[in-house]
């Protein structure tokens, strides 16, 4: 007798896991696979110096695309070690380098909370 084992479910790519980025349905994932649900934004230069240095993590994109899906701009998640160091001495400051939209958001899930930096936005030397 032979035993037969039914198939994995398939995800689709639509909705697959994409860690430290955005799957085609549009949810983000930190680098370790977590997704994460936007909950703030136009968050100030300040307030996301605050979240840092309350352990959030940091991901960035310089093109003001936003990131998601279709933009093929990859979020950049710099150290966290590097960011809290950079946070602890100065807030980020926006600039007009490239003339691209500029804003920060927060997102957050289950573990972890993230400041997700967008466009001409300078932070010390974290995104060089």
């Amino acid at each position: 007798m032979t035993q037969t084992t039914a198939p994995a479910p398939k995800v689709s790519a639509r909705f697959a896991v994409r860690p430290g980025n955005f799957n085609l349905n549009g949810d983000f994932f930190t680098p370790d696979g977590n997704r994460l649900e936007r909950i703030s934004e136009d968050v100030s230069p300040a307030a996301a110096q605050e979240l840092v240095r309350g352990r959030a993590a940091v991901a960035f994109e310089g093109c003001g695309c936003g990131g998601g899906t279709g933009s093929g701009c990859v979020p950049v998640w710099p150290d966290r070690r590097t960011t809290l160091t950079i946070a602890a001495a100065n807030p980020p400051r926006f600039t007009d380098r490239f003339s691209a939209p500029t804003w920060i958001d927060v997102w957050r899930g289950e573990r972890d909370t993230v400041v997700f930096m967008h466009g001409d936005v300078e932070w010390g030397t974290l995104f060089d």
